[in-house]
């Protein structure tokens, strides 16, 4: 694939002088859809974190996985592969059954792999986007109708999101049957104390009418309609979180009506889920540990501490001082005189450790 090597090459060129500009990690995203491209792989921009810059790929089987990782293999400091199994053996056939992750596991022997979940991200990034759009309601998002026109996975998780806080959602899919379990599903999930539920609508127009957010979330298949739009609650909004789930007529009136249409955008998502991807390899790497501080033993890092170890921030550049471990996963809150002492010779040995 001489072609995608030399794209590769210019992004992974753009992202390693950007990274070194900024002083940042660099980085390249392998995703994987089974919304199909009439163009075939494409390449998203790259994109920019408070600690990393990344080239992206949107990848349709795992040949092309393999590629781009042996492209950008050693070319920047991680790739982050997309884990979700969303490639189908029914078009690429038995053998490629669309584990992306393990083939570029296989393939990347010089860069560090880390793996992400687009799905999460994108439910991650629509539902903060709903929240601050419908912040003007006094009460927040409770007491609202949102409806869901498409419930597969992130149209589904997205309802459980938008359920816990405390609106309630009405979702549509094609298949009956799935769509019924997913709503008996998502209201045995949610908190017993949640008032909301998640109901299963007849059809599009029921679903959006008296609602105050109308979500289309298919494969780029227009779902939304100008009846469904007229049916809206005052003050409504619509979000195409798909990319082309509106009918043509459906933007027309809602322009007319002067109603606000978003789209989804992921930056916030790949921002948060890049950043806990690091730290928690940072943790595991550099935090998590076992050692002795002047003598008393010491744990970090999310270990399970044994009875009466001081927990600390980090073994290995340790800060702060947590607390006594009580062996049960928790502290002990009333301390002898022994316990006492534990603690007072590991911030003294914390303290002799800084820069005077």
């Amino acid at each position: 694939m001489p072609d995608l090597a030399d794209k590769v090459d210019r992004i992974v060129r753009e992202v390693r002088l950007l990274a070194q500009q900024e002083g940042k990690l660099s980085g390249f995203c392998i995703g994987n859809t089974r919304k199909i491209n009439a163009t075939g792989l494409y390449f998203s921009p790259v994109r920019k974190t408070s600690r990393l810059i990344a080239g992206s790929a949107i990848v349709y089987d795992v040949d092309q996985a393999v590629a781009v990782a042996r492209a950008v293999d050693g070319e920047v400091d991680y790739v982050l592969v997309d884990t979700e199994k969303k490639i189908s053996p029914e078009l690429y056939g038995e053998e490629n059954v669309g584990n992306v992750e393990r083939a570029v596991r296989e393939t990347v022997t010089r860069s560090r792999v880390l793996t992400y979940k687009g799905n999460d991200l994108t439910v991650d990034s629509v539902e903060m986007l709903i929240v601050q759009i419908l912040s003007t309601f006094p009460r927040g998002l409770s007491g609202k109708k949102a409806a869901i026109i498409g419930a597969g996975n992130v149209g589904s998780k997205l309802a459980l999101k938008l359920v816990e806080r405390g609106m309630d959602v009405a979702i549509l899919r094609r298949d009956r049957a799935k769509l019924e379990a997913i709503v008996a599903a998502l209201n045995i999930i949610k908190p017993s104390e949640t008032i909301a539920c998640v109901s299963a609508a007849a059809d599009g127009l029921s679903a959006a009418t008296g609602a105050h957010l109308l979500v289309g979330l298919t494969q780029g298949t227009p779902v939304i309609s100008a009846a469904m739009v007229d049916a809206l609650a005052g003050g409504a909004v619509l979000l195409d979180g798909g990319k082309g789930c509106c009918e043509s007529e459906a933007i027309a009136r809602a322009q007319q009506k002067d109603i606000p249409i978003y789209r989804a955008d992921i930056r916030p998502g790949f921002e948060g889920h890049v950043g806990m991807v690091l730290e928690t390899e940072r943790i595991v790497l550099h935090a998590l540990g076992r050692a002795e501080f002047g003598g008393v033993p010491v744990v970090s890092g999310g270990l399970l501490a044994r009875a009466d170890e001081v927990v600390v921030d980090s073994v290995q550049e340790p800060r702060a001082v947590f607390g006594l471990a009580n062996g049960l996963g928790d502290f002990v809150r009333v301390l002898d005189g022994e316990q006492t002492r534990r603690l007072a010779a590991v911030r003294e040995y914390i303290d002799n450790l800084q820069p005077s």
